[in-house]
């Protein structure tokens, strides 16, 4: 995609490090709630994970070919939506879930699941048919990252479909905190107790390795921002490399670097449901929320 403006919320001189903690990052597991993300996941859907994965996207061959599995996707998301797998395909599913009049831009997700098939990886954007309350969802889970991703009584945990959670990525899109200062944010307890405590914990989004949570947008330009950005975590961490103009880098423009869109499409497997594990151990967990 071509070179982009910064974005729309960026004032001021900021250091590297500090823009990375508003976009929140790939070390959800890692401190305060491993144990509960292994614990609540005992048990998880291990559908297909044993299947011969000639794609090397983590969903297996027997599952691809499952007529009864395509047809509960499509009775779930709809024929419009969801188009199918195919064996051989990197196929990457991306499962939205909304909250209150948290919403995405038509064109966002027709632009994301351009750019990434035009990158080698055939992203389907399934738009769940079931809006969830926000008065609801704030008395069970609040705008906490950790009670949203990765408690053992997340909303990931309690609401995501067991037959989903090894075979898509879940995007949670949310109207965040309402009131000022940090309206359109979710609170993360790994940005507010663990190094410079960077605006208090509020990011505007979080990854959780397979799972991740953005706060709504406006503007569709930023819409997009977050989503790739957060998504990207899938594989991805932050690249404090100058020369990196994408969006894991300065982002200047929405789009990833030609070894980033390599390394994500190697990578796509991860998104089978590990109950923590792997963020846990992930270096971008380490580099970025390990304590100095």
């Amino acid at each position: 995609m071509p070179d982009q403006p910064p974005p729309e919320d960026e004032t001021g001189v900021r250091s590297r490090r500090s823009l990375v903690r508003t976009l929140g990052g790939i070390g959800a597991a890692l401190f305060g709630g491993v144990g509960s993300a292994v614990a609540g996941g005992i048990g998880t859907h291990r559908h297909g994970r044993t299947s011969a994965n000639g794609s090397g996207d983590g969903i297996g061959d027997g599952l691809k070919r499952s007529e009864t599995f395509h047809e509960r996707l499509v009775d779930r998301f709809g024929a419009d939506s969801f188009e199918g797998l195919e064996v051989g395909r990197r196929d990457f599913l991306v499962d939205v879930r909304y909250v209150g009049d948290a919403t995405v831009d038509d064109s966002v997700k027709r632009n994301l699941e351009a750019l990434f098939r035009d990158n080698g990886i055939y992203m389907q954007w399934l738009d769940h048919p079931n809006r969830i309350s926000e008065r609801q969802f704030l008395e069970a889970y609040g705008n906490d990252a950790y009670s949203i991703l990765w408690a053992r009584e997340s909303f990931y945990a309690r609401e995501i479909e067991d037959d989903l959670k090894d075979v898509a990525f879940q995007l949670i899109v949310v109207p965040g905190k309402r009131e000022p200062p940090h309206e359109g944010r979710v609170y993360s307890h790994l940005s507010d107790n663990l190094r410079d405590r960077w605006n208090d914990g509020w990011v505007n989004g979080m990854n959780a390795g397979n799972r991740a949570v953005v706060g709504h947008r406006e503007s569709p330009r930023e819409q997009l921002r977050l989503a790739l950005h957060e998504i990207s975590h899938l594989v991805l961490c932050h690249d404090d490399d100058p020369a990196n103009s994408g969006e894991m880098g300065t982002q200047q423009r929405l789009d990833l670097t030609e070894a980033e869109w390599a390394a994500l499409r190697n990578g796509l497997d991860a998104v089978r449901d590990t109950t923590g594990y792997d963020v846990a151990f992930r270096r971008c967990s380490w580099s970025e929320y390990a304590p100095l």
